[in-house]
């Protein structure tokens, strides 16, 4: 395989064996500009002459192991327990029953919006409150949705009522836009990492943690996380 990007014409032989032969081996020019195609390629020839050849490096004999990040360790992780992944026909099963029901939910959603939630003590003291109360989420705006999915990934980490969490996430979810944009998309790349960390620290809520995982990787097209 050539190295060059083009054929270097020196010989009538070669010039045969060029993607485009040309007739001529010096180019005709005006005031150093080519007059037509063929001399135009002669000088992007003479040019690619002047260039070093491509060069490609040895594989390495040993391939050393570097310390990630904390925020990207999961990409280097060897450790956790191929078991605790969701399999790929579970996944496949489950993700087209959580459409079909995210599809209902949405189109049963109430009209009448919540008010915006300015700070994430208002959005806990709503999602949690200390008297049983019937769920806001499906009133919340997108915009505030969001917000809250972005708050889980320090409350996971903060309150034990962990299982209380992964209820309030999986609804969030259900009633969050299955379209959205980039910006919006890495909030829930952030919290589907934090829970891919809690996998291996909580092993009693390796099923909820999964469902969460499985729904941001295939409902929101993140496979690459799982």
């Amino acid at each position: 395989m050539s190295k060059r990007l083009f054929s270097q014409v020196v010989s009538e032989e070669e010039n045969s064996k060029a993607a485009i032969p040309l007739s001529k081996q010096q180019p005709d020019l005006v005031n150093g500009i080519p007059l037509s195609g063929e001399d135009y390629l002669l000088v992007v020839r003479q040019q690619a002459k002047k260039c070093a050849k491509t060069m490609v490096a040895p594989l390495p004999q040993v391939i050393k192991k570097v310390k990630l990040p904390s925020h990207f360790q999961f990409f280097n992780d060897d450790n956790e327990d191929e078991k605790n992944r969701p399999i790929e026909n579970w996944r496949k099963g489950y993700i087209e029953t959580f459409k079909s029901y995210q599809k209902c939910k949405q189109k049963a959603k109430s009209l009448k919006q919540h008010k915006e939630i300015t700070s994430i003590e208002e959005a806990y003291s709503i999602l949690y409150p200390k008297e049983d109360k019937v769920s806001v989420i499906p009133t919340l705006s997108q915009h505030t949705i969001l917000n809250m999915l972005k708050y889980h990934i320090e409350w996971l980490n903060k309150y034990e009522n962990k299982e209380d969490q992964f209820a309030r996430i999986f609804e969030l979810l259900v009633y969050l836009d299955p379209v959205l944009i980039s910006k919006n998309i890495a909030i829930l790349r952030d919290l589907s990492r934090e829970c891919i960390k809690l996998r291996k620290s909580l092993p009693t809520f390796i099923a909820p943690l999964n469902i969460i995982i499985t729904i941001i990787s295939d409902a929101y097209g993140q496979s690459d996380l799982i």
